[in-house]
């Protein structure tokens, strides 16, 4: 079974037909994602801020500590989110250049956020490279949301 016809069989799914059949359940969830995209990016703002010498006083590693838990739990409600949005419209999506723009700059980005700007950061990492990473991370974030938006209107 080729991809496609894997999107055409979640589209039918009585799940994909429910929500995008709902008044108010697509746009709730599509809420939901937008609330946690913004949740995310003032996560991992104000830690990129705060490796990069701008904003609050405290250490990245201090700031990091207060802010890992809304940017884990931002993480974990976009990909719930994401999921079920999908869900209702996986064969348009399909033939989006943007979303697959989105999922490749996602990868990239929970990659360079879990296993190489975070670890940095917690482990109170200075320099060039801790620097570049963050660089880097916010990037790929922005990425992502670019490209979501980019998505609603292909």
């Amino acid at each position: 079974m080729s991809l496609y016809h894997t999107a055409q069989s979640i589209e039918a799914s009585a799940l994909g037909q429910t929500i995008r059949e709902s008044t108010w359940l697509f746009p709730a969830i599509e809420s939901t994602h937008l609330l946690a995209l913004a949740l995310l990016g003032g996560a991992v703002l104000i830690i990129s801020l705060s490796v990069l010498g701008v904003g609050l006083k405290a250490s990245a590693a201090e700031i990091y500590k207060g802010a890992r838990r809304y940017m884990d739990a931002a993480v974990i409600t976009l990909l719930i989110s994401g999921v079920l949005l999908g869900v209702s419209e996986p064969v348009k999506l399909y033939d989006r250049q943007a979303f697959w723009v989105k999922m490749i700059s996602m990868v990239i980005a929970i990659a360079l956020t879990y296993f190489a700007f975070n670890p940095m950061v917690r482990r109170g990492s200075t320099g060039l490279r801790v620097r570049s990473v963050t660089l880097l991370t916010m990037a790929a974030w922005l990425m992502v949301a670019i490209a979501g938006r980019w998505i609603g209107f292909s």
